[in-house]
């Protein structure tokens, strides 16, 4: 456990026939343990707690030489060591030997009292879980001690072919529980954070499916993961029933699975792409090496060859550096590229990786002194620093994730608007082309073929001066009919004086024309007429006449109200009758998307309420960027 609380007290006594240095146990919160460890390092194969016992006595152990609470014995090949360390109490304590590394492969604690030898527990990384004697993220022992009692307890450790450094502290039980205990809120607070920076990068993914977050889940979830199996919370919580998979360096190879992640999330976020970057293909490159050497390692450790042990984690751990010096540089210089680019998320990952690399440094620099076996004046775990580290990636990325959904938000905005924009002006032309055909076939039929009615009428009518005949009546008939229905579909295509007369007006002249024994219309305005612009007016009289046109022909109705009501800043046009309606196969016609269409034109709203007791059309415009000027 880290040392969050200085050491209140430091007694040393020595023991004169021994030589040995007895630490004197008070009240203290924590204890004073680095100066009185003695160690030993057995290179001749493993010996029993007897044999370490008669070394003791030979004075075959060493007072360490730390000056903090790691002990640090660099990469450790075949060699056995052992640590001891004796202990006084004035009265009845409880203890706690706290050893603050979770990848060791063999640990057991002896305590000498009285003659006796008692094991008070083994553990390691390669016993399930449950075989811990204190259930702990570090490998912990409890120790009881009794009053005016001198104790004696021998450490066995044992990890071949790997780094041997690990802190070890000594605490009074009620303090450790109480650091423990915030250590684990600590913990909790910071998977809390990890788990909701998840669930929202996955929502992301989902709604915009900018493939940006998938890579970015993946980096925070393969850097805690090396946390958690650098910390012994992973096989705490997630393996602690398959040791066999701490055999797999997952401190590692989780370092390089988010390695591979986080380049691809630099790429997606400074847009870098094998166009505008000469690195890009480098970093490909590199990131399928990358993935062929985490599959190789895999393998390896899934096949087992022999060897293996001697080689594998030397060779993963010195990979391991070389790809994080790789992966800076390759950083690095896709940052050089973008250097003229005024895009500000370009200097934003400048500043993040800043932070990061200082991390990085730090780690490497503490993973190499460790592996030599360097004493440094002071103790920290590498995981505390990828922890802060992390916690820095979090700030910075989220806000940086967040700036670029806003950015993505509003250019999709203006796509949409430009998008509105060019359907709206591609109806304005529609309508305007649609438009200009109605007043030439209005013209034509008024000019043409109305002149042509109206001649053939004078022919029959200087006929009928000398005889009258009941075909020749007819026929005068026919052509008044035809006329008068010539008239008005030419008075429904272009009004007679549109552009002059308020748009009231104009339907109750309409209305006029068109009412009938078989439909009767009635026409009621209420407000102060606005006179609107001649299109947008236009437009609203073609939406009327479609209606009344569904009326006649398909509604049956025998009544129909007809209400164009002025407000302050909209107008409503009502059609309301007492047909048969229609069904949802005409709703979804080609009349009525017509109408919605021009509805949307006007950016107004337009609802439709039909069954089988009538059909109710609203139609709503807003005034505002429509008005002219008052109608006279």
């Amino acid at each position: 456990m880290k040392n969050y609380f200085t050491c209140l007290l430091l007694l040393l006594v020595f023991d004169m026939a021994m030589g040995q240095k007895v630490l004197d146990i008070n009240a203290a919160s924590e204890l004073p343990l680095k100066d009185f460890i003695f160690h030993l390092e057995h290179p001749e194969g493993d010996i029993d707690i007897l044999q370490a016992i008669k070394l003791y006595e030979n004075k075959k152990f060493i007072l360490s030489e730390s000056t903090t609470h790691r002990q640090n014995f660099g990469h450790n090949t075949k060699a056995k060591h052992w640590l001891s360390f004796e202990v006084n109490a004035a009265q009845k304590r409880e203890l706690i030997l706290e050893i603050e590394y979770a990848n060791i492969d063999h640990i057991e604690l002896f305590e000498v009292k009285n003659d006796e030898i008692r094991s008070l527990g083994f553990a390691g990384d390669i016993y399930k879980y449950e075989q811990r004697p204190y259930y702990n993220n570090n490998y912990v022992f409890l120790l009881r001690l009794e009053p005016n009692q001198k104790t004696q307890y021998f450490l066995h450790i044992n990890q071949p072919n790997a780094i041997l450094s690990f802190a070890i502290r000594l605490f009074q039980y009620d303090y450790f529980k109480k650091t423990d205990r915030q250590e684990y809120v600590v913990w909790g607070i910071y998977i809390g954070i990890i788990m909701i920076l998840l669930v929202v990068n996955l929502v992301m993914l989902i709604i915009i499916k900018d493939w940006i977050y998938f890579w970015y889940i993946l980096y925070q979830h393969c850097i805690t993961m090396h946390l958690f199996s650098d910390a012994g919370l992973g096989f705490q919580y997630l393996w602690h029933d398959y040791p066999q998979f701490n055999i797999y360096d997952p401190v590692y190879l989780y370092i390089w699975g988010a390695m591979i992640a986080q380049l691809t999330f630099m790429q997606y976020f400074l847009h870098q792409t094998r166009r505008n970057s000469k690195v890009f293909k480098w970093i490909i490159a590199f990131k399928v090496f990358l993935t062929i050497a985490l599959l190789t390692a895999i393998s390896i450790h899934f096949f087992e060859p022999k060897g293996k042990e001697i080689y594998m984690y030397k060779a993963v751990a010195t990979a391991t550096s070389i790809f994080v010096l790789i992966m800076c540089i390759l950083t690095v210089v896709s940052l050089y590229e973008k250097r003229n680019e005024k895009e500000k998320l370009v200097k934003y990952y400048a500043y993040a990786l800043f932070f990061q690399f200082l991390g990085y440094t730090t780690v490497t620099l503490l993973n190499l002194s460790q592996s030599n076996g360097f004493n440094l004046p002071f103790d920290i775990e590498t995981y505390v620093v990828m922890g802060i580290v992390v916690v820095i990636d979090i700030f910075f990325f989220s806000y940086g994730l967040v700036y670029r959904f806003e950015s993505y938000k509003r250019q999709n905005q203006n796509l949409e608007l430009n998008i509105l924009n060019t359907k709206q002006e591609s109806q304005k032309r529609i309508i305007e082309s649609l438009e200009e055909e109605r007043k030439r076939i209005s013209q034509d039929l008024h000019d043409d073929i109305g002149a042509t009615l109206a001649t053939a009428k004078g022919y029959l009518s200087v006929l009928g001066r000398d005889k009258k005949s009941k075909e020749l009546i007819n026929a005068q008939i026919i052509i008044d009919k035809a006329a008068e229905e010539l008239r008005t579909i030419s008075h429904t295509l272009m009004p007679k004086n549109f552009n002059k007369i308020a748009l009231s007006r104009t339907i109750d002249e309409s209305i006029r024309k068109i009412n009938s024994e078989k439909t009767q219309f009635d026409f009621i305005t209420i407000g102060e007429p606005k006179k609107l612009s001649e299109s947008d007016e236009l437009v609203i009289f073609r939406i009327l006449t479609e209606l009344i046109n569904n009326i006649q022909r398909h509604s049956e109705a025998t009544e129909a109200t007809i209400q164009l009501i002025y407000h302050a800043d909209f107008l409503n046009l009502i059609v309301e009758d007492n047909g048969k309606g229609f069904g949802n196969a005409t709703h979804d016609g080609k009349g009525i998307r017509n109408l919605y269409a021009r509805a949307e034109y006007l950016k107004g709203e337009l609802l439709i309420d039909s069954s089988e007791h009538g059909t109710s059309v609203i139609l709503t415009v807003p005034t505002n960027n429509h008005l002219i000027a008052k109608a006279q």
